[in-house]
């Protein structure tokens, strides 16, 4: 069981690490940011420690541990936000050492992966420290004093070790290997012990092996080696350090660590970006097509529209005394042209929402909004006798663009009058408050509602499940754009005959 200390996580990343390592034997231990200073041998029972986003003074919290425990790997996850001044910082910060890493929490699944490995590293460290402290610098490496280090010291040493380890002589010949590691290469410790080391691996990664191994002195103490095998790939990192007896007799001890998984995660991870990228490129273009085709028809649309509805005017002031027999098919002409003109602005609205995001933002009071748009469907509030109950006291400003923001509370208020119930006096609640970081926008009706079954088809384009009232049927449409383009969401409840509610949540970074 490995346990893992942690301070200031945010609640969603802990969660996201415990649901990632679950089954895996991680337990997760919380501490206070101020008691990591007085654990001082305590911290060599733990696997890795957390620094979590919520943590005042990170880099001390990691100096403190350092100082404590320099085996210990030290994990400071920050959020996107200040994931590059707390990296700088760390960076020009003494009395940390290359155990002590920031990561951003935006990897998300990757991140129980990070803290797994690591957990692994700390053990490695740990070993090899005691590894090299059991045969120590003084050691005279006679035949006897040999013999002495594999019966009395490394093999007690070894065989504990969690990880693969093995002591090599200058030629290349295996003196003493443990069983994790004789288990790696599918060998037994008697069909390796005194052989060569390259033996162990496949043919073409010997020379890439060997180049490693003979270091004189290590430049490179580390490498990851790919074994090609018919089972599929393995990868083994190796670790080298080299021990100098009196009489110049160079060994090597190897420290081995299976990381295929941590390899083959990253792969799949890798492929994944990979595919999203392509998945992201490909939408932008069908984005940039959709845009072309709206602005094109809307633009090539009007003119003829235009013109369309000139001629109804002449046709009329035409017929003069004969106007009222065609008076009923005059209406229906005007009537179909005004839809098609309505058609036209909407298109119109729709090229520009899809490029909301580009507008800028201003801090916005949410009342006056309100009332603005209360005096744009003024008439409409009137003629329904409409009651509006206006709360923004919890959340009084926002930073979002004026026009979107009003573009939102214009349809959704107007829907509500629109679709209001004949049988009860239409009463509407709009409300705003703060939660969890986000903005959060409602808007309540009592009206007609919608069945279950046609809710998510509401905020489809020209989608209209009520045909007894004027409109095209993009007013949701375009709200939901909106506040996709700014990185929000928007959730609807409703019963048929009683009403609907529409919640939007707006991310913290366009709010206040």
């Amino acid at each position: 069981m490995t346990e893992i200390l942690h301070t200031g996580l945010y609640p969603n990343t802990l969660d996201l690490l415990q649901e990632h390592l679950q089954g895996q034997e991680f337990v997760f231990k919380e501490v206070g940011e101020g008691e990591v200073r007085k654990m001082d041998g305590n911290l060599k029972k733990y696997g890795a420690l957390l620094v979590g986003e919520e943590t005042n003074n990170p880099v001390r919290v990691a100096q403190e541990a350092y100082a404590r425990d320099k085996n210990l790997s030290v994990l400071l996850i920050n959020d996107e936000r200040n994931y590059v001044r707390v990296k700088q910082s760390l960076q020009f910060s003494p009395f940390v050492g290359p155990t002590v890493v920031c990561v951003a929490n935006t990897v998300q699944e990757r991140l129980a992966a990070m803290v797994q490995d690591a957990a692994q590293r700390t053990e490695q460290r740990r070993s090899f420290q005691t590894l090299r402290k059991s045969i120590g610098p003084d050691l005279d490496f006679s035949v006897a004093a040999l013999e002495k280090v594999r019966g009395d010291y490394t093999a007690r040493v070894l065989e504990e070790a969690p990880i693969g380890a093995a002591l090599v002589s200058k030629y290349g010949k295996v003196l003493t290997i443990n069983a994790y590691a004789a288990h790696l290469f599918g060998k037994t410790e008697r069909e390796i012990l005194s052989g060569p080391l390259l033996a162990l691996f496949p043919e073409q990664v010997q020379p890439r092996v060997e180049q490693f191994v003979n270091q004189h002195p290590i430049t490179e103490p580390k490498r990851v080696f790919e074994l090609p095998l018919a089972a599929g790939p393995k990868y083994l990192e190796i670790s080298l350090a080299e021990v100098d007896d009196r009489n110049r007799e160079n060994f090597k001890i190897l420290i081995i660590n299976d990381i295929t998984d941590t390899m083959l995660s990253q792969q799949r991870t890798q492929a994944h970006l990979e595919e999203l990228e392509r998945m992201n490129t490909n939408l932008k273009r069908l984005n940039a097509d959709l845009d072309t085709f709206i602005y094109t028809a809307s633009h090539d649309l009007k003119a003829p529209i235009l013109n369309i509805e000139g001629l109804v005017e002449l046709l009329e002031g035409g017929l003069g005394n004969k106007r009222q027999e065609v008076a009923q098919e005059l209406e229906h002409i005007k009537a179909s042209v005004q839809r098609f003109k309505n058609t036209v602005e909407d298109l119109t609205e729709v090229a520009r929402i899809q490029k909301s995001f580009e507008q800028e933002a201003t801090l916005l009071q949410v009342a006056q909004l309100v009332e603005e748009v209360k005096q744009l469907i003024s008439f409409d509030i009137k003629a329904a006798d409409a009651v509006i109950e206006v709360d923004c006291s919890c959340a009084p400003q926002l930073y979002f663009s004026k026009r979107n923001f009003k573009s939102i509370l214009y349809n959704l208020v107007s829907n509500a009058i629109k679709y209001r119930s004949p049988d009860r006096v239409p009463h509407i609640l709009i409300r705003t408050w703060q939660e969890g970081g986000n903005f959060l926008l409602q808007v309540q009706d009592n009206g007609l509602g919608i069945p279950p079954s046609k809710k998510e088809k509401v905020f489809e384009l020209f989608r209209r499940l009520h045909t007894h009232v004027k409109g095209t049927g993009i007013g949701l449409y375009i709200v939901k754009r909106i506040v996709q383009n700014n990185g929000g969401s928007i959730a609807l409840q409703s019963i048929e005959g009683e009403g609907s509610t529409f919640t939007i949540s707006l991310p913290v970074k366009a709010s206040v």
